[in-house]
């Protein structure tokens, strides 16, 4: 790049070298001399852009979001019967059908 661009002309210039310096994947050493860019230069543009927040690397968290399930609703009793069988959700909605069931099995 020539000392004597305009300065919108440069800064678009670094910005399409960061781009695809973080395209890559390469370190910033690698990626310069790959390049032939001066190591300084990049590291003070890549600066740069970070503190004016017009350019930033993609942040990459050890986190994913999660979603709380719904919370269950009290399901009512549950009664466990001498011979292992289970009734779970008795309510006062259905208690004649427990009521049936017992009768039936006793």
């Amino acid at each position: 790049m020539t000392t004597n661009t305009t300065p919108d002309i440069r800064t678009d210039y670094w910005q399409e070298q960061i781009r695809a310096w973080q395209t890559f994947g390469q370190s910033q050493r690698a990626y310069c001399q790959a390049n032939d860019l001066n190591y300084l230069r990049f590291g003070y543009w890549l600066r740069k852009f970070r503190q004016q927040a017009e350019w930033s690397e993609p942040t990459r968290s050890g986190f994913v979001p999660v979603t709380r399930a719904a919370t269950a609703t009290p399901g009512g009793l549950a009664l466990v019967l001498p011979n292992g069988i289970e009734l779970r959700g008795v309510n006062h909605d259905n208690l004649s059908l427990v009521e049936q069931l017992l009768n039936r099995w006793a």
